[in-house]
This record gives C-alpha cells, sequence and structure tokens, in this order.
C-alpha cells in the first residue's frame, strides 16, 4: 500500500495564539483609553463666585462658569466677563421684549438682557421654535456672555430687540433656557 500524507491547510496555532493575545491587549488599551474618569467633579451651587485659576499646562486663566446673577449685574466692568459661560438657575423674568429675548434680574435697575439661540427646540408646535417663556416665570440659563455690540446677524432679532439691547455693554446668549417655575 503506498503512504498518502496528509497536510493541514490553514494556518499553524501559534499564529492564532498570538491573534488572541493581540485582541486582549487592544481591548485593554481601548478600556484605558476610552473609560470613564473616577474623579467627579465637585457639585456646583447656586451662589457659586466665578473664580479665575490657573490651567495646569498653559498658565492661562481657565474661568468657570457664571453661576450667580449677581456676577453679571455687580460687575464693574462687563466688557471682561464677554465669552464667559453662564449657568443660572432660578432667574426671574421680569420682562419679554420679543420672541426669543427677554430681560433677568431683581428690578428694572438691575437685569441683564438674554437672546434666546433660535436653534433651541420647543415641544408646542405654536412657540415657533423656540423655548415658551413669559414674564414672572424663573429659568434656568445655559449661555456665554456676548459684547453689546456683537449681536446675531439675519432675522434672529427685529428692532425692538436691537433698540433693548442697544448702548448695553454685555447681554446673555442662551443656548439653553428651561422653565423652571410658572408665573
Amino acid at each position: 500500500m503506498a503512504e498518502i500524507k496528509v497536510q493541514r491547510k490553514g494556518a499553524p496555532w501559534w499564529l492564532w495564539l498570538l491573534l488572541a493575545v493581540l485582541a486582549i491587549a487592544l481591548i485593554w488599551w481601548a478600556i484605558e483609553s476610552f473609560g470613564e474618569d473616577d474623579a467627579e467633579p465637585p457639585p456646583a451651587t447656586m451662589d457659586t463666585v466665578a473664580v479665575d485659576t490657573p490651567a495646569p499646562d498653559t498658565g492661562e486663566p481657565q474661568r468657570e462658569a457664571i453661576t450667580d446673577l449677581g456676577a453679571l449685574l455687580d460687575a464693574g466692568d462687563p466688557a471682561t466677563l464677554v465669552g464667559r459661560e453662564v449657568r443660572l438657575e432660578g432667574v426671574r423674568v421680569l420682562e419679554m421684549v420679543g420672541d426669543a429675548t427677554f430681560w433677568v434680574g431683581r428690578d428694572a435697575d438691575n437685569r441683564a438682557f438674554v437672546i434666546l439661540d433660535e436653534q433651541i427646540p420647543s415641544p408646542p408646535p405654536d412657540v415657533e421654535g423656540r423655548v415658551n417663556v413669559n414674564t414672572g416665570q424663573t429659568v434656568d440659563i445655559v449661555g456665554a456672555v456676548r459684547a453689546g455690540n456683537d449681536l446675531p446677524g439675519g432675522d434672529v432679532l427685529d428692532q425692538r430687540d436691537r433698540d433693548a439691547v442697544d448702548g448695553r455693554p454685555i447681554y446673555i446668549w442662551a443656548q439653553s433656557a428651561n422653565v423652571a417655575t410658572r408665573p
């Protein structure tokens, strides 16, 4: 009888072992690189005052969000606040100016102008794609401080809105506004 040599086809066993080790190492690296950070930041409070702290790498000041409306209203030089993030909770709407513009604050002499970003979705369809904010409500606002002369272009503001912010050094550009209480 003749002997027939049978040869296995496919990769050798050690190649499969090498691929398995490589796959395990890749999974471990992905978990370490993209895993959640265990350190939790301290909770913010309503009376937090914005403080400049040095950034770890650049030495540039790293500014915390403005969480107290008084920091905006009582600023000696409001222009220094331009570009700062704003996270206000429970501020009172003093007066509606337009569909997407209103005043918040303590009274007519201590108030800040707010312009809602037109991209904020609104649940009810009868609000023209904006948040339904009314005089007397309290709102939570997340946005940024902008210079009074840095108004949005296009048809975002009508002449009444532009007149309201005219001569003001700053205003709040709100990316989100949630009604906290009803009047």
